[in-house]
């Protein structure tokens, strides 16, 4: 019987070569590679969701404050009586005596309506708009005797001013057949958009929104300041632009007459506004456009930002009304920029005196 000897050792002990271990470094670089590029990706992914919500939340809860703003606009409680039992809206609206047709049918006259027809008083409207900045501040238009009226200050194209008066209280609380309850702090009732009594003895609420040029290096935030007291707070960072357009009713002629409100005009601007006939008495609906812009961010989720989005959006129009185009990026900015728009109806236009 032949005994057979396995084979030696060493030819089974036989080592990687250079192109093996080559080959699996390249292959093993690949996988790292790819799952480092999934990493990033995912990351920035995350980043870039980050930002629109950033912009997205912000955003929904203005809209929604100045939407409820202008729904309140101009509201009178009818059922409110005041010290001598007269109906409080009769005490907070001026009648308009000289051009009581304007009340029914609006035919514009040479000159402004001499009482304009939804005003609480000489200088106080529901709905009060500039193309740009206001003076004065809510506060003094109701604690300065006379009321302070308010005024348009330096024109911008891009940062606007609206300012909204509803009654907020009732003017006597101990009538039962009141609509408004008394100042709440725990609800918000009857607080201005800093959550603040008015001024001891007045009912009004007056709200002022803008969105001025921030300092340099500073954020830009939309603001509001209330009648309850002097000083604005801010109610959202990053608001760019603050535009605002507003509808009106449409005026009549005396060859072709139009019932108050059964007509509308074109989107105005505050100027157009005020130079109208009409005035601010006929303003049915406001335009809100803001554009909003995340914080400074870099890096890799930065850069995927301003390859996607190399221009930014602007709220500003062209002679027939459609946005103009999009703005080139300033150097350096890697943010992501956001347009929203919105209609609200001025709900409590008045197109009538209570008396």
């Amino acid at each position: 019987m032949t005994k057979k000897y396995p084979l030696h050792p060493a030819r089974h002990q036989r080592g990687l070569s250079l192109i093996e271990l080559l080959v699996s470094l390249t292959i093993g670089l690949v996988i790292l590679t790819a799952i480092g590029t999934a990493y990033i990706n995912t990351t920035n992914t995350t980043k870039q969701r980050e930002d629109q919500a950033q912009l997205n939340d912000p955003a929904r809860d203005v809209m929604r404050v100045l939407k409820q703003n202008l729904t309140q606009a101009g509201y009178v409680d009818i059922f409110d009586l005041d010290a001598t039992n007269r109906a409080q809206a009769a005490s907070l609206f001026v009648p308009g005596d000289p051009v009581r047709a304007n009340m029914f049918i609006r035919v514009p006259a040479a000159a402004p309506l001499q009482a304009p027809i939804g005003q609480f008083f000489p200088g106080l409207t529901p709905v009060f708009g500039c193309d740009g900045a206001m003076g004065s501040d809510p506060n003094s238009i109701l604690t300065s005797p006379p009321p302070a009226a308010s005024a348009c200050g330096a024109a911008s194209a891009t940062r606007h001013t609206l300012q909204i008066a509803y009654q907020g209280i009732p003017n006597n609380a101990a009538n039962a057949t009141n609509s408004l309850i008394p100042a709440d702090a725990t609800t918000g009732d009857g607080l201005d958009c800093l959550q603040r009594t008015p001024p001891a003895g007045e009912v009004m609420v007056i709200n002022r929104f803008s969105a001025p040029a921030p300092a340099a290096g500073a954020v830009s935030q939309l603001n509001c300041e209330g009648s309850g007291a002097v000083g604005a707070q801010s109610l959202a960072a990053g608001v760019e632009e603050f535009v605002l357009r507003y509808q009106m009713s449409a005026p009549g002629t005396a060859a072709n007459p139009i019932a108050a409100g059964g007509g509308q005009q074109r989107y105005l601007s505050a100027a157009d506004v005020t130079a109208s006939a009409q005035g601010w008495a006929a303003v049915t609906a406001v335009e809100i456009c803001i554009v909003s812009a995340t914080p400074t961010t870099s890096g890799p989720a930065a850069q995927g930002t301003v390859a996607l989005q190399p221009t930014r959006p602007t709220c500003t129009r062209d002679a027939n009304g459609a946005f103009d185009a999009n703005i080139a990026r300033a150097a350096g900015d890697s943010r992501l920029w956001k347009r929203y728009t919105s209609v609200v109806s001025v709900r409590n236009a008045i197109f009538a005196t209570p008396l």
